[in-house]
């Protein structure tokens, strides 16, 4: 049975964060299939110091964050003159970062998207680009969990449990 994806009470803006593998990009292209929603990768944003820090399997320095956050609004309000419904999909470990967003970005909602640690590991395996499991695994203490008041979206089981977990969030 196929479910429509149906977001007409959700903000203008959703930013869907988590942990490297966790499957962000995957529904951000889901949400973007189905309802004319602009998709905007952030790490397509990852600065060249940046890029090269991860090259070099390194973390990256609480000052590169915060400048890349910086960027990152600077890039949605950009878009938002464009496009009336954006998806943001970027890891933002650290919640000072998200709720730097969530101050400088008038109608949004974060969902915090997860899965399993197995199905991690089987996504990074298979990644051609980006981080490596070693990295992922490096950094993942470094994530700080939302609390209960944020969305949790489990994306374990494929598309049409997705569709289903964003309806119930925004179709009650």
């Amino acid at each position: 049975m196929s479910h429509r994806l149906q977001l007409t009470s959700a903000p203008s803006v959703l930013f869907l964060f988590g942990l490297s593998g966790a499957g962000k990009s995957f529904v951000g292209d889901i949400i973007g299939a189905h309802n004319e929603w602009f998709v905007y990768h952030a790490d397509d944003d990852l600065t060249d110091e940046m890029r090269q820090v991860i090259a070099a399997k390194q973390p990256f320095t609480e000052d590169m964050r915060d400048q890349f956050f910086c960027r990152i609004v600077d890039k949605i309000n950009h878009y938002r003159t464009i496009y009336p419904r954006l998806v943001i999909t970027q890891g933002a470990y650290k919640k000072k970062h998200r709720d730097y967003i969530r101050q400088h970005i008038d109608d949004i909602d974060m969902i915090y998207v997860t899965t399993s640690d197995k199905l991690i590991h089987q996504r990074l395996e298979y990644r051609l680009n980006g981080i490596s499991n070693a990295s992922a695994e490096a950094i993942k203490h470094i994530f700080e969990v939302p609390d209960d008041s944020v969305k949790k979206l489990h994306n374990i089981d494929g598309i049409e449990e997705i569709i289903q977990q964003l309806n119930g969030f925004y179709n009650n």
